[in-house]
Formats: structure tokens, C-alpha cells, sequence
């Protein structure tokens, strides 16, 4: 198999691993909300799940939960459409394992030295991390249904589970754009070697 081939290869691998992680998130979840539902530890009948809300919470929520899903949709679409999904989907980083990812951003923040690093490989780790601010937009509107939820069923459990989404978001967000901008700043002062081939 050529070298291009065994790198595809190690994509195509790394995509199925985490995409594997993420189903296994989601099954864990539901598995031990069902779990804590049926075990009567988590009343789903009681007042912490189902709220009386007035008639302006439930328009305002309605209002959120159709438009954040409308949002998500169309932010996804751009994604698409962007070559966002296309230039990730292809990127060598899929290849490389979790602490190496983490190695090679921590050296692009400029957190750690890279020396004796590949720069071709660096640019590509910035030029992804460059490319992040925009799965915000998805992530937000996503973020608007949980809130529209919180207004609709208008119990405390919502109202929590809004607040730690919304709070998580927030902290990603800031993370992602100050990532971004030490990304651009590493691009600026390591220009490409357009004699050499870029990954």
C-alpha cells in the first residue's frame, strides 16, 4: 500500500474512533437515564421535571426551540457548503492519537516548543484551528433549544440543564476564538515554504 494510502487509511480510522466515542456518549446517557428514571431515584412526575408555564413562556420557548433548530440546520449546511466538513473530513490530524493532537495544538498556541517539529504539520493543526469559529454557529443554535426548552417545560431540570449547556458553550466559545486568533498569529510568522508541498 503507498504512503498516501496508509495515511487515508489511519483517517478513515480516526474518524471511526471518535465518531465511536460520541455514540457511546450518547447510549451511555440514555441508558443511565433510563436507568435512574426506572430505579425511582429521579421522580420524572414530579415538580423538578414538569412546570405549569404561563402562556408567554410557552410562546417565547417555542419560539427558541424552532428557531435554534432552524439555525442548526442552516449552520450545518453552511459547514457543508463552506468546505468546512470536506477539509476536516480529510485532515491528516485524524490520523494522529489524542495526545499527539493535544501535543501539536499546545505547539501552535505556543505553550510548548517545536523545534524539532514537522512546520508542514503545524500549519495544517492551525490552519484547522483557524477553521473552528465557524462550527460555533451550530453549536449555538443548539444551545438556543435548550434555552427555548427551559422557557417551554418550565421546570427546574430544564432550567439546569440549559444553564449547563449554555455555561459550557460560553467556555468553549472563548476557548475556540482565542485559539483561533494564537493560530493566525503562528500562520503570520511561520509563512509557507511554497516549495514545499503543503499536507
Amino acid at each position: 500500500m503507498s504512503q498516501d494510502g496508509s495515511t487515508q487509511q489511519r483517517v478513515r480510522r480516526g474518524r471511526r474512533r471518535f465518531l465511536l466515542v460520541v455514540v457511546a456518549t450518547m447510549v451511555a446517557s440514555l441508558v443511565l437515564g433510563a436507568a435512574l428514571a426506572a430505579s425511582g431515584v429521579v421522580a420524572v412526575d414530579s415538580d423538578f421535571w414538569d412546570g405549569g408555564p404561563p402562556g408567554w413562556a410557552q410562546v417565547l420557548g417555542a419560539v427558541f426551540t424552532v428557531g435554534g433548530l432552524v439555525f442548526a440546520v442552516g449552520g450545518f449546511w453552511w459547514l457543508v457548503r463552506s468546505g468546512y466538513y470536506r477539509r476536516n473530513a480529510r485532515s491528516v490530524l485524524w490520523a494522529q492519537s489524542w495526545s499527539r493532537r493535544r501535543q501539536l495544538v499546545r505547539q501552535v498556541r505556543g505553550d510548548a516548543p517545536y523545534l524539532d517539529e514537522d512546520l508542514r504539520l503545524l500549519r495544517r493543526v492551525a490552519a484547522q484551528m483557524v477553521d473552528q469559529p465557524g462550527f460555533l454557529l451550530p453549536m449555538a443554535a443548539l444551545s438556543l433549544v435548550q434555552v427555548g426548552q427551559a422557557f417551554f417545560q418550565w421546570a427546574p431540570a430544564f432550567v439546569i440543564i440549559a444553564a449547563v449547556i449554555t455555561g459550557g458553550f460560553a467556555v468553549a466559545a472563548v476557548a475556540v476564538v482565542r485559539d483561533a486568533r494564537r493560530a493566525r498569529a503562528f500562520l503570520a510568522a511561520e509563512p509557507a515554504d511554497d516549495a514545499v508541498p503543503q499536507l
